[in-house]
């Protein structure tokens, strides 16, 4: 694809008048752009639809912009108006970043979108939009299912997690992978059983965090943050720690996402383990217990 640098750009809007398109978000179109662009979001499905409503004209010039040289917006958008037939398209790569810094004019409106800050204090977890999946493995596969969450809370200082609890339903124990509701009631049953996690004595799990670590640059989107605590299940109490992203909803609310793998041994959960029982042959199971946890506070 063709790129054009700011001072190329800067004599090809004086001579020629091309189609400017800033492919950012909406929001981020309204603080700032350059003189005359139209917004045409790259992010959105859209987008092909939108450029063609700006620019009807396959055979115009356009010039695509995004926010600086660290983002693959403009060239993104670049290459999906040369695969639909856009046949003079120019992507300046550097976008408004450079554009500012050479104290270029800009038509300004609203102010810049602001990093969400989350709100101070504790913070209720919503067990409705919360939800924990398990999965299981033996020597002929796997099986997967869903534990809910009872209650729980976060506590916020300082603008981050310091804090909080999570009780888990050990009786809602589902799955979700056996379609045969005969086998499906005989493995859930297997799981609530005291062969493994003994639910008549042992109802609910708890976690309690204790730290969090954040990784301040982390890119969205990515691990951020690292979760110290402990898991109090089967009665047994262990420390454990995972990596997670830890994001702030509109309005102050948290989301977590943590994906990671227990040892189920450690709390005395041994059925079918090759570190406890010899020639298991079939009843195999494999320690690990893989665990995806999404948290969502009110």
């Amino acid at each position: 694809m063709k790129t054009i640098t700011r001072l190329e750009l800067t004599e090809l809007i004086e001579s020629a008048r091309p189609s400017l398109v800033d492919v950012r978000t909406a929001e981020y179109y309204k603080a700032a752009h350059l003189p005359g662009a139209k917004n045409c979001c790259v992010y959105e499905v859209s987008f092909l639809e939108q450029v063609a409503a700006a620019v009807p004209e396959k055979g115009a010039q356009i010039v695509v912009y995004g926010s600086s040289m660290c983002s693959l917006a403009s060239p993104t958008a670049a290459e999906k108006l040369e695969r639909a037939g856009y046949a003079n398209v120019l992507d300046f790569r550097a976008g408004l970043e450079d554009w500012e810094c050479a104290r270029l004019p800009l038509e300004r409106g609203a102010e810049e979108p602001r990093k969400e800050q989350p709100r101070e204090g504790r913070h209720e977890i919503d067990t409705e939009k919360s939800r924990v999946v398990w999965t299981g493995r033996n020597i002929n596969g796997a099986h997967t299912g869903t534990i809910r969450l009872k209650s729980g809370w976060l506590e916020v200082a300082a603008g981050m997690a310091a804090k909080g609890e999570m009780t888990l339903d050990m009786e809602s124990i589902a799955n979700t992978d056996l379609a045969d509701p005969t086998l499906n009631r005989m493995l859930v049953a297997h799981l609530k059983s005291d062969d493994f996690f003994d639910t008549a004595r042992f109802p609910v799990a708890t976690f309690h965090l204790r730290h969090v670590t954040a990784n301040a640059h982390a890119k969205p989107g990515n691990i951020n943050s690292d979760i110290d605590g402990t898991l109090t299940l089967k009665g047994v109490t262990e420390e454990i720690g995972f990596p997670a992203v830890v994001e702030v909803l509109p309005g102050g609310a948290l989301s977590a996402e943590a994906h990671f793998d227990i040892d189920r041994t450690r709390w005395n959960v041994s059925y079918g383990s090759g570190k406890f029982y010899e020639g298991l042959g079939k009843h195999l199971v494999h320690d690990n217990i893989s665990l995806s946890i999404h948290i969502v506070t009110n």
